[in-house]
């Protein structure tokens, strides 16, 4: 089931106001902004996309997974919330490669958005 009505118009508001906040991190990277505040501000972004996104898996359990378990299809969408949930568990994967990173920031800790 496609996204439709108020629900629609709620997650749309929730995107704008996302990507006015990723606007604004773009002007402080190019600003060159304090790395806290441009910080804070991602993480405004993140929470703004965290919040769309719990209302869309809202919707959809509500809807779409109530349908197709009445229709004896609860296999495929058990499996494609599966799927969505494992999508978010690469940490070990990001770890290794942010080790580089994290090592080179504690080279670096003295001069701090320099």
């Amino acid at each position: 089931m496609a996204l439709r009505g108020e629900t629609k118009e709620v997650l749309k508001k929730r995107l704008a106001r996302a990507i006015g906040h990723l606007n604004a991190v773009h002007k402080m990277v190019d600003d060159e902004k304090y790395c806290i505040d441009v910080l804070n501000q991602l993480k405004a972004v993140q929470s703004a996309l965290d919040k769309t996104a719990q209302l869309m898996l809202k919707q959809h359990l509500e809807t779409c997974v109530v349908e197709a378990v009445k229709a004896d299809d609860s296999t495929r969408v058990m499996d494609e919330l599966w799927q969505l949930l494992r999508k978010g568990s690469d940490y070990n994967d990001e770890q290794n490669v942010l080790l580089p990173v994290k090592n080179k920031i504690e080279e670096n800790k003295k001069n701090c958005c320099s």
